[in-house]
């Protein structure tokens, strides 16, 4: 039978949901996570679902990913096997409710730079992202950064093998939706190499933002694809990390996508924040969910100080409101990074500059561990330079560790 997403129609900002006051500390997740089970909880929508499935049957209708309130908090999505007829008897019987059958899901697919060779070692100027971003001693493996913080990267898995990343990818994870569960992939594993790239730019020695950071990896896009049900139960499973502060993703589907939406904002309401990649489709094109206000949407610069031909942007309606995107910008084009067979190759595109950003977020985090999502945010936007373009090329500009006076 084919597989569903079920959920509510209303976004979750509209159904009362605040995390403005949400801190992205550890100890703060357990009592944010509870919070955000207790709203799905008492949302009538479920009671609703449940009891039309009950009259239903499981011969009828096979759930994938539990049936009470305390399954999938973070995206309030059920995912069920059922028959097209049974769907769309669902649409007609339950009213607010939003029935969207799965479908693949692909990575935001780089591209290598055509003028740049493959190298084992690093010299002066290669990693030029680290100083056109305000870091000092660049590329000498002797800056610190990031201590305490994890982020997980939602990707296509990681060779943590690299001397690059040697120590700092503390787990690695593969998604079974079959069966709903997450599961240790020892040692980890890359299918496809872009994953091992935007770990290097994350936590890398000296290619890395923050150093000391550490990442647990979660192979949602084995060989760069996946579906939207592994989508979901990765925001879960992330979500429900009580060591996570930050996802990174470079992933999506063309167009404003509603049914992702609440995912990314179950997220936040627990005190984690989505760093995701616009798309690489260029002017007037974006993706979803790097188009969504609920994450921090990054665009691609070059060493040129403007905004990469390729780099997605526009302006993105929803619920009657218009916003553009990306938020900000960081370097994206000619990025040395990890090559996941040793070495190192430099790759365009705006999956580069989502790990940049999120190291930087990282940074952040080390100096103020107990600052809130909300505040997080609000810094990583302070800190851009307007390079003098549109806003939606630009959005607040290239984003800064030290911001020019």
């Amino acid at each position: 039978m084919p597989r569903y997403l079920i959920r509510p129609n209303a976004s979750l900002a509209s159904r009362a949901l605040n995390f403005v006051g949400n801190q992205l500390h550890h100890e703060a997740h357990p009592a944010q996570l509870a919070a955000l089970r207790d709203h799905r909880r008492t949302d009538p929508f479920y009671d609703d679902l449940q009891r039309w499935l009950s009259e239903m049957g499981r011969g009828k209708v096979l759930p994938l990913s539990g049936e009470g309130a305390e399954h999938n908090p973070i995206t309030g999505t059920r995912i069920w096997h059922m028959a097209q007829e049974h769907a769309e008897k669902l649409r007609r019987e339950i009213d607010g409710v939003e029935v969207v059958a799965d479908r693949v899901m692909e990575l935001i697919r780089p591209s290598k730079t055509a003028t740049l060779a493959a190298k084992e070692s690093m010299e002066t100027g290669d990693p030029w992202h680290l100083e056109a971003i305000g870091l000092k001693d660049v590329g000498n493996g002797s800056r610190k950064g990031g201590k305490g913080v994890t982020v997980v990267v939602l990707d296509t898995g990681v060779a943590a093998d690299h001397p690059e990343i040697a120590g700092r990818v503390k787990g690695s994870f593969t998604f079974d939706t079959e069966n709903w569960k997450a599961e240790v992939q020892d040692p980890p594993q890359d299918t496809q190499g872009h994953g091992t790239h935007v770990t290097g730019l994350i936590c890398g020695k000296t290619v890395g933002v923050a150093p000391e950071a550490e990442v647990i990896d979660g192979v949602m896009l084995p060989k760069g694809i996946g579906k939207m049900s592994d989508f979901i139960l990765a925001m879960e499973w992330a979500g429900q990390q009580p060591e996570v502060q930050l996802v990174n993703l470079s992933a999506g589907l063309p167009g404003y996508l509603e049914e992702m939406a609440t995912a990314v904002s179950g997220l936040m309401a627990v005190g984690v924040l989505p760093v995701v990649a616009v798309g690489n489709e260029g002017r007037n094109r974006t993706r979803s969910p790097g188009n969504f206000v609920e994450v921090i949407s990054v665009g691609a610069s070059n060493d040129a100080g403007k905004v990469a031909s390729f780099s997605g942007g526009g302006t993105v309606s929803s619920a009657g409101h218009s916003y553009k995107v990306p938020d900000l910008v960081a370097p994206g084009q000619a990025i040395y990074s990890c090559d996941m067979d040793g070495g190192y190759d430099a790759w365009d595109g705006t999956s580069m500059a989502t790990p940049i950003v999120s190291g930087i977020a990282a940074l952040l985090l080390e100096e103020d561990p107990h600052i809130t999502v909300t505040d997080l945010t609000e810094e990583l936007m302070e800190r851009c330079q307007d390079l003098g373009q549109p806003e939606d090329r630009q959005g607040r500009g290239l984003l800064r560790w030290e911001v020019p006076s």
